[in-house]
């Protein structure tokens, strides 16, 4: 039973009147000890300190680790989590999608990027491509399959919002053009760039590499949402997946943001199938991007 600070102070000044005057008449202890009864809710005595309960830090703090570890599932694989995962699905091969949840600070930009996942999921790519070309470069191009294919005039275009796309590749020679627009590109996430690869003289391989790619973005509760594989896949496709979109969002994350702390959860779902919260433990091995 804890003792109330008021009371713990009277009950100390009682046994202090006790102990400074050893020979005070029987009388004086008996009064002092009845004026105590009255306002303490229970008798004084040396026995009341002994049920104060011990605080001990060391068992807190190995309680606390323990369930953290806990919450934290760091005693389960993923080969595990994903069996249980595939137990929901009843036997079925159904797309499964990762939410992500990143660390939000306010103030920061909005987190988006590509991925190049190791195992596509789907083959079927219904994003608008534009190419910046001209000549024979354009003529490839279309043939390829590139939607919007076109040099200077589809700037102006653009500028009048009268194009609608969803990914965008430059050659060389149009690119100088194309940074002209930036300000119009940039905030959409479309902008080509030589670093990401989609500004080159080489359309066959831009093409497939951008047909292989996915946008991602941070929703308005932290969440990053992608399908990355199908219950029927071998666990290591999908794993890989998964850790390829984790390391293309820590490699966008908001500067001076700890790479450790920002993926907070993984989760996984699929249709018709309840969500299944990923242990982390698996994807820490992973080495930090720098931002």
């Amino acid at each position: 039973m804890s003792i109330p600070q008021s009371c713990g102070r009277l009950l100390r000044n009682v046994e202090r009147t006790f102990l400074t005057f050893p020979s005070a008449s029987t009388a004086h202890s008996a009064v002092c000890a009845s004026r105590a009864s009255r306002i303490l809710p229970f008798p004084p005595g040396p026995t009341l300190v002994s049920t104060v309960r011990h605080y001990d830090r060391k068992r807190y703090l190995r309680e606390k680790k323990r369930l953290k570890a806990q919450q934290n599932q760091e005693d389960v694989s993923f080969e595990e989590a994903f069996s249980v995962f595939r137990t929901y699905c009843l036997g079925e091969d159904r797309v499964v999608s990762a939410h992500i949840q990143v660390h939000r600070q306010e103030g920061t930009r909005t987190v988006r990027g590509e991925v190049n996942l190791p195992t596509q999921v789907s083959a079927d790519d219904k994003s608008v491509i534009l190419v910046f070309a001209k000549g024979e470069q354009a003529e490839e191009a279309k043939k390829l399959g590139a939607h919007i294919v076109g040099a200077e005039e589809l700037i102006e275009e653009i500028l009048a919002d009268k194009v609608a796309f969803d990914k965008v590749l430059s050659t060389k020679a149009m690119f100088p053009e194309v940074v002209k627009i930036a300000r119009v590109l940039g905030p959409k996430g479309l902008m080509p760039s030589p670093a990401k690869g989609t500004v080159s003289d080489d359309i066959p391989k831009m093409m497939s590499a951008l047909r292989a790619s996915s946008k991602f973005e941070v929703d308005a509760d932290g969440f990053v949402h992608l399908e990355i594989g199908k219950t029927a896949w071998r666990d290591e496709d999908v794993f890989e997946n998964i850790r390829a979109l984790l390391t293309a969002i820590l490699s966008v994350r908001p500067p001076k943001t700890d790479a450790n702390k920002f993926i907070e959860s993984v989760n996984i779902s699929a249709k018709y199938t309840p969500g299944l919260k990923l242990p982390l433990k698996p994807f820490k091995a992973m080495k930090p991007v720098s931002a």
